[in-house]
């Protein structure tokens, strides 16, 4: 399972939507991703097999609804799904709270 599935399986359970890199869609609260890094972390036969990626879940909602529980729920809901505890940013934009979980999940090497 790639980083990618990985982060869909976390994620879907919130009901919003979500695209890897930019959503394009017209909803008030949602979720982007995308790796950060991708480094080797299990060799055999001088090859990797197994990859460590860094990667940031964005989620967006509109500035003035609170978001703490909401917060919580989705750090944990990334850790169940064998990612590291995440390291949280909060970013307000004009009309829109941006919130960034950045964390580390080991998967298998993709195939090009």
């Amino acid at each position: 399972m790639t980083a990618y599935e990985k982060i869909a399986e976390a994620i879907k359970g919130f009901n919003y939507p979500y695209e890897p890199e930019k959503y394009k869609g017209s909803a008030e609260r949602y979720f982007t991703y995308n790796y950060a890094d991708e480094r080797p972390s299990l060799f055999a036969d001088d090859r990797a097999l197994e990859v460590t990626a860094s990667v940031q879940i964005h989620f967006y909602l509109p500035k003035h609804e609170k978001f703490a529980k909401l917060k919580r729920e989705i750090k944990e809901a990334l850790q169940a799904h064998g990612f590291t505890y995440p390291e949280v940013t909060i970013l307000t934009e004009e009309k829109k709270r941006h919130i960034i979980f950045e964390c580390d999940v080991e998967v298998e090497m993709e195939d090009e």
